[in-house]
């Protein structure tokens, strides 16, 4: 589908393209290949986050200070002044560095609308990153119930090196399961290689040590059959969700050392193991022209999987994609002939991130971008029926002259949308959020015009969100990573 937007009028307020690399890197979608990680496929990820690692445009950086900021509103769009301290959480969990530091990548509820925060900081007294899992009340206070013996905050470190957090989810039972993917050493010369790192927690914040060894899945599911002597191939895992007791990753990988990027999904029994009956022998695979790249999934109530991410079809051309998979892990061809749905808009850089299904289970959608070329950031949104019917996929755009995009997508129990990011105006970078009704326009009684925006600290830092949720009263929730000052 062609931009329909494309005839707009971009304004002398087009934002500087350094103040959007650091909003890019405080909402973490500019480095899937963060500058800590080590290993071969350190700075190789090509296309969606090309060009925009904080740092590289005049010299500027983000603070090494960072802090996880999550905001309530109203269902009205207001902030919500009974969360948090007038409406605003924050989490502070230590210092960083220039290259390593507090980021949000997710965030879920669970069934007492407690809100469980997926990310990363700097290792105590290192220079790599840890996962970390933190709990807040329903109304935005320390959950001092959760992981108790380690002050409230559950940090995984694998043998001291850079673990590369990402989203989580939030078990029916109330376990919790965080996931990513640390570089590690393959034993073959000096090669490390990415391997598929999930974290099984109990309620309490607790190790679950009844899934893989003490709570941790260590996976390379391309290691070769001879580990020895032949070098690795290396697998990502960008999201997770709960699929009838097992759990499903969606991210990318390749079977051989170097190369181009295929989208993987692998399926992981109760206890952690490699499910082998999920698509071919345990791995599901989709390579097309070039890198492809899945960035988050959501398990729909009849077991289907609904992955989004990005596709490079040919050459410097970068598409959004959406993909359906059996309950099964194979391509779903009721929803498409192959199974998967390239979304083009005549730019260079197209991507979803945010993947969300709705309540009643009658809806999916996506969130994200498109970028490249002489034209601003535009929000990008997709929603679909689940049962069939027509789908929206079209630019919502914050901000008709400067930078916006979405991150993530949530449902609340009337089905409206709501798509989450940053608009970044005037040198001013603030975290967003705007409701949808289902034919993709906006809900004009949220907000101003169905947008809400928000400086957590101040006008000049750099805010962006990454997740939002809907708890069962109505009220919407902003997590993301923020300057501290």
């Amino acid at each position: 589908m062609k931009n329909e937007t494309a005839s707009r009028d971009f304004g002398s307020t087009f934002v500087g393209a350094a103040v959007l690399a650091l909003a890019l890197a405080l909402a973490g979608g500019c480095g899937d290949e963060t500058p800590e990680e080590p290993g071969p496929d350190a700075g190789t990820d090509a296309g969606t986050d090309a060009g925009t690692d904080a740092g590289t445009d005049g010299g500027i950086l983000p603070s090494e200070d960072t802090e996880f900021a999550i905001a309530r509103f109203n269902a009205n769009g207001t902030l919500d002044t009974s969360f948090g301290t007038n409406g605003v959480a924050h989490v502070e969990l230590g210092a960083g560095t220039t290259s390593v530091r507090e980021n949000l990548w997710g965030m879920a509820r669970d069934s007492s609308d407690r809100l469980v925060l997926f990310g990363s900081r700097k290792g105590k007294d290192r220079i790599d990153a840890d996962r970390v899992v933190v709990r807040l009340t329903a109304n935005g206070a320390l959950d001092t119930t959760f992981a108790a013996a380690t002050e409230n905050v559950h940090s995984l470190n694998i043998s001291n090196l850079g673990d590369n957090a990402r989203h989580g989810i939030v078990q029916p039972d109330g376990k919790l399961v965080a996931s990513g993917y640390t570089s590690q050493p393959t034993g073959v010369g000096t090669q490390s290689a990415n391997r598929v790192v999930l974290l099984r927690l109990n309620e309490d914040g607790t190790p679950d040590n009844s899934f893989g060894a003490k709570g941790v899945v260590n996976s390379a599911p391309y290691m070769p059959a001879d580990p020895v002597n032949t070098e690795w191939g290396m697998a990502e895992a960008y999201a997770v969700g709960y699929q009838a007791g097992k759990y499903v990753t969606v991210g990318y990988g390749r079977s051989a050392p170097s190369g181009t990027v295929d989208l993987v999904s692998f399926r992981y029994t109760e206890s952690g193991q490699l499910d082998t009956t999920w698509g071919t022998h345990g791995i599901f695979n989709l390579g097309l022209a070039g890198d492809d790249r899945g960035r988050n999934m959501v398990v729909l109530p009849d077991n289907r999987v609904f992955m989004v991410g990005s596709a490079t079809a040919s050459s410097q051309n970068i598409d959004a994609m959406t993909l359906m998979l059996t309950p099964e892990g194979d391509r779903d061809t009721d929803y498409a002939p192959e199974g998967y749905k390239l979304h083009t808009f005549d730019r260079t850089d197209e991507a979803f991130f945010g993947a969300a299904v709705s309540p009643a289970g009658d809806w999916v959608a996506a969130a994200g971008y498109v970028a490249g070329g002489a034209e601003d950031e535009d929000a990008l949104l997709y929603l679909l029926p689940t049962g069939g019917g027509s789908e929206f996929i079209q630019t919502v755009p914050l901000s008709e002259t400067a930078n916006d995009r979405f991150w993530a997508v949530a449902f609340d129990s009337e089905g409206k949308a709501y798509g989450a990011g940053f608009v970044t105006e005037n040198g001013d970078s603030r975290m967003a959020v705007a409701r949808f009704n289902t034919d993709g326009s906006r809900d004009t009684s949220f907000g101003t015009g169905g947008v809400v925006t928000l400086n957590v600290i101040e006008a000049g830092t750099v805010e962006a969100v990454r997740a939002v949720v809907i708890q069962s009263d109505g009220k919407v929730v902003v997590a993301g990573t923020v300057e501290k000052k």
